[in-house]
């Protein structure tokens, strides 16, 4: 082999490898330039999803304010929402009814716990058996607590009631102790003010109102009849209070004080208070109260302080107000006679005859809206409308408060926890069903399944909104 050709083998090799190498290296440019345009590609989809899907969630919220406003009525076709270039459109699927809302809050120890309704929330307090007392805030959506507060000391819950002329959710708890009592208030932001008192009137035997006075929070507690105590809850300082028989000292919702500190009874009554609650009983545009004993109904005007009272004869089996009919109304069942049914007028009560749904064996108070009334028959929660409808809402051992900021809503206290039912005067809700698609930068693509649920709460409409299923 002569030195030309070696020269050339060699060059051929080296040129080979070069070769190779230069493929190498192109594959792996090759390789990393489509590595990285599928990541770029990739990143830049899940930013378009996650805009997609940010974009469908406000375009929901969006949907569920115009719900909230207008009502089912306001989507009888496609309703549209552009959001950073996302144009989403819902459309109805479905519809139907969801219902009376219920709900359930998981208390621990229920049986060492004082449970009050207190509008935005549901606020309770519980003896953590030799751990401390809890006060835990509950949302009326999710049913989750939101926050809680301790003190160390390990106190038995009495009683409690809302302070109704606060925004928040506000209220005033009686905790006892081997020392004697504790008034305790509190709200979201935590404890609001804590003291105590040698002697109160236990919460069971009269009524309890409480509200906000120059910054300080206030409670009233009564015996049952016409005569109480008023609390600085701040300081722990009192003064007796009393009012004209047949009714009891209490607070106004706007926080004015129902009767006179400091004085003696205008005339001590024996007669037992049995319920003591607010409305426009005149239409006036003002609040009034209203009291019951066992045998007469009161209201007091909140425009003049005027008293009127009616006993007819027999026992008061029953009362409420009645919203867009006869608004305050009581039955009396005289001993040996038929019953017998008053209303509130503009200066005192007047007779009528009721319709079929007022004589349907209602005990204690009701609330009722047009023709449809909820309450306590035979020991149970129901509601019942002149049209037929009937549904029980609890066997047994119920109570009522107001836990969303709507019209009357009822509890009952289970091993777990409390049970409840929002509004039911207003019947059932209505449950819609829509599939969104949303389109950007030309293209269109299925969204998600969304569903709203639409309750009356006396005060407006809530909607609720759940995402069901995603389609993309």
């Amino acid at each position: 082999m002569n030195k030309r050709t070696t020269i050339g083998k060699r060059r051929g090799a080296a040129m080979m490898i070069a070769l190779m190498s230069a493929l190498v290296v192109m594959l792996a440019a090759t390789l990393l330039i489509t590595l990285a345009d599928r990541m770029v590609n990739g990143h830049a989809d899940r930013i378009a999803d996650t805009q997609i899907a940010l974009s469908e969630a406000s375009a929901a919220d969006g949907l569920a304010w115009l719900l909230q406003c207008d009502g089912a009525g306001a989507v009888s076709g496609p309703v549209s929402f552009e959001l950073a270039g996302v144009t989403t459109e819902f459309t109805l699927t479905g519809s139907g009814s969801s219902g009376i809302r219920t709900g359930f809050f998981s208390i621990d120890h229920p049986e060492n716990t004082v449970a009050v309704p207190a509008g935005q929330m549901l606020i309770t307090v519980t003896s953590a058996q030799g751990e401390g007392t809890v006060f835990s805030f509950y949302g009326n959506e999710n049913f989750q607590v939101n926050f809680s507060y301790y003190l160390e000391e390990s106190l038995i819950p009495l009683g409690g009631t809302p302070l109704i002329n606060t925004e928040e959710a506000d209220a005033v708890f009686i905790l006892g102790s081997s020392e004697g009592n504790v008034l305790c208030a509190v709200g979201p932001e935590g404890i609001i003010a804590l003291s105590e008192v040698q002697s109160i009137y236990a919460p069971s035997n009269g009524h309890m109102s409480g509200a906000v006075i120059d910054g300080s929070p206030f409670l009233i507690t009564t015996g049952g009849g016409n005569t109480g105590v008023i609390h600085d809850v701040s300081t722990g300082a009192s003064a007796h209070i009393s009012t004209p028989a047949g009714t009891c000292p209490a607070f106004w919702p706007d926080g004015s004080i129902f009767g006179e500190t400091g004085a003696a009874s205008p005339s001590f009554s024996l007669a037992r208070v049995r319920d003591v609650f607010y409305g426009d009983f005149n239409s006036d545009g003002r609040d009034d109260i209203a009291f019951t004993t066992d045998r007469s109904l009161s209201w007091v005007s909140g425009a003049t302080s005027d008293i009127y009272r009616t006993a007819p004869g027999g026992s008061l089996v029953c009362w409420g107000e009645v919203e867009n009919r006869n608004g305050l109304v009581g039955m009396w069942k005289p001993s040996g006679g038929d019953p017998v049914w008053y209303r509130a007028s503009w200066d005192g009560f007047a007779q009528f005859v009721p319709e079929n749904i007022y004589q349907a064996g209602w005990e204690g108070r009701f609330t009722a809206s047009g023709n449809t009334f909820a309450g306590f028959i035979d020991g149970a929660a129901v509601v019942r409308s002149s049209s037929g409808f009937f549904q029980q809402l609890f066997p047994d051992q119920a109570f009522f408060g107001d836990a969303d900021k709507g019209a009357l809503d009822f509890f009952r206290t289970v091993d777990d926890g409390l049970e409840a039912c929002f509004n039911p005067v207003y019947g059932d809700g209505i449950r819609l069903v829509f599939d969104s698609r949303n389109s950007w930068m030309g293209n269109t693509e299925p969204g998600g399944t969304h569903v709203f649920n639409l309750y009356e709460t006396g005060t407006g409409t809530r909607v609720f909104h759940d995402l069901e299923g995603v389609n993309r």
